[in-house]
């Protein structure tokens, strides 16, 4: 990889409103490393794909674009490849044994750390799967690194600057026969209020005019924990000065 010029990242995003989110997230990391965001894996650096695991058709969906982008990289051998998301959660070894090129397998719970392990590779590590999955709502911090790290104002890679999300639970704990996100993403877990609110005041400092509350089963929300009700939830988010709707 150059040294002498700005490190390019790109970020193929698939599936849900919550892998949007964790896209932010990550790129809100990568923009504190230094990098500057492309659209081509011609000019990346670093590519990250965020996964959905949620149909067969999904899975393989991503198993092609994950194979398109292995085929770059032997043309282009100092790019790095990341995958993140459901199906490295769920096909980590799968991904690994397939995909040579693949430089990192990332989790759900720990997106936290996407800084942590790019200076690994940057400093020589070939590969490094982390898909690390506890028990309990520890799982992920609840600093500002791991859950509130805001894109700059023009750089979200959601559509629309005035309308974004913000995530107040991760997991579920429901186990239907049907769905695999407790799987995927781990059991139920909420954020505390007062996180969410500081977020959304972030947000709408940058332009936001809307939110969208996401959450697997958002009726449950603070029960585990002891905290406010969804209603009490919504109650604080809507008393933010500058937010005008909430969905």
């Amino acid at each position: 990889m150059a040294e002498n010029r700005t490190r390019q990242a790109m970020i193929q995003t698939l599936g849900c409103q919550m892998n949007v989110y964790d896209s932010e997230r990550m790129i809100a990391m990568l923009l504190e490393m230094g990098y500057t965001l492309t659209d081509s894996p011609w000019k990346a650096d670093l590519v990250i794909v965020n996964t959905c695991a949620i149909r067969e058709k999904a899975e393989q969906k991503v198993f092609s674009s994950v194979g398109r982008l292995c085929g770059i990289k032997r043309r282009r051998p100092g790019m790095r490849i990341a995958v993140a998301g459901c199906v490295a959660q769920q096909q980590a070894q799968k991904i690994a044994d397939r995909f040579a090129g693949v430089n990192l397998i990332l989790g759900t719970r720990v997106i936290h750390r996407l800084p942590a392990h790019i200076r690994a590779l940057e400093n020589g590590e070939n590969r490094i799967v982390d898909v690390e999955m506890p028990d309990d709502r520890t799982a992920e911090p609840l600093g500002r690194d791991a859950e509130t790290a805001i894109v700059p104002h023009g750089q979200n890679i959601q559509s629309g600057g005035v309308s974004r999300y913000v995530t107040i639970m991760r997991g579920c704990d429901n186990f239907c026969a049907y769905c695999v996100v407790p799987y995927v993403r781990g059991r139920e877990a909420s954020r505390p209020p007062e996180r969410i609110v500081s977020e959304v005041k972030e947000l709408v400092a940058a332009g936001a005019r809307e939110v969208t509350l996401l959450g697997q089963n958002v009726n449950s929300y603070g029960k585990k924990e002891g905290l406010c009700s969804f209603a009490g939830l919504l109650e604080r988010v809507s008393k933010v000065e500058g937010l005008e709707r909430i969905r």
